[in-house]
């Protein structure tokens, strides 16, 4: 009778489960542990504990389009700041012989075109080049002789 009670905790540790530990990625622990791959459901880490991706960041990008009633005209594309497009395109402008350059339109994150027809002429932004200049067109003062004479797309750009 001695010898069943002394048997009881060894049928005790033997009968217990055994908990196993998961492998840290990347370390070699001499087999101390089990491979993610090897866990069962049971065992495998919860995914709601596991750490989130980082969130993606975005910057904006500016564009701008300026011209001169006498001549002369600039744009920009893709820019990081609202001044920094209509300062380039300014400089453009003047480049290009205008000499009272003046802002038409300003846009970020976005499409913008322009639309020129006799005395008519209209710029627009939208999501899209194709609706950005279906827009220019629709309100370039009901002429069919209004024609796109320039588009371009400022979208933002992902930096993490």
């Amino acid at each position: 009778m001695k010898n069943i009670h002394a048997l009881i905790p060894l049928l005790f540790v033997l009968c217990t489960t055994v908990a196993a530990a998961q492998c840290a990625t990347g370390v070699d622990t001499g087999g101390q542990c089990i491979p993610p791959e090897e866990l069962s459901p049971q065992q495998a880490p919860n995914p709601r504990h596991q750490p989130q991706q980082p969130r993606a960041v975005w910057a904006d990008r500016w564009g701008a389009i300026v011209d001169d009633p006498d001549g002369g005209a600039g744009t920009a594309e893709n820019q990081p700041s609202k001044d920094e497009a209509i300062r380039i395109a300014t400089s453009i402008c003047s480049r290009n012989g205008g000499q009272h350059c003046k802002v038409f339109i300003t846009y970020y994150n976005q499409c913008a075109a322009v639309a020129v027809g006799g005395e008519h002429t209209n710029g627009s932004s939208a999501a899209s080049k194709e609706q950005a200049e279906q827009q220019a067109l629709d309100h370039c003062g009901g002429s069919n002789a209004c024609k796109i004479v320039y588009s371009a797309c400022s979208l933002p750009v992902r930096i993490q």
